[in-house]
């Protein structure tokens, strides 16, 4: 009897083992935002970003809002959100920006090599 519970668990693993292989994860498309009028008069953006989370050193992609569902209930990829600052001087969007990107370094830890140019999308005052 022992030895059919045995297999029982072995066969119930294989199975789990394979349904979860077999499941592809999404389709990713990479999306680099074009900032409108209205997002500069607002002084900011929101970017989103995500990583492999079996692999802390995989690709960054950022993808669009409208790709954000799918892939947040999805655990093949780790999702972060920031909020990136587009208007003001020099020095206080490169701050704000950096305080945006030590945050989502919590869920994406290389995320600042992907974010590396701080005035990126920057409308100088």
């Amino acid at each position: 009897m022992e030895n059919g519970l045995n297999n029982l668990f072995a066969y119930s693993t294989l199975a789990l083992y394979n349904n979860f292989k077999s499941v592809t994860p999404p389709t990713i498309i990479s999306h680099i935002p074009s900032p409108t009028d209205y997002d500069y008069s607002n002084g900011y953006i929101e970017r989103y970003f995500l990583q492999k989370s079996n692999d802390i050193n995989s690709h960054i992609i950022e993808i669009s809002a409208n790709d954000i569902q799918q892939s947040t209930n999805n655990y093949y990829y780790t999702v972060a959100s920031l909020t990136w600052r587009l208007t003001g001087s020099p020095q206080e969007i490169m701050d704000s920006n950096a305080k945006s990107i030590k945050s989502a370094i919590t869920t994406i830890p290389n995320i600042s090599h992907y974010l590396s140019n701080l005035l990126q999308f920057a409308k100088i005052k």
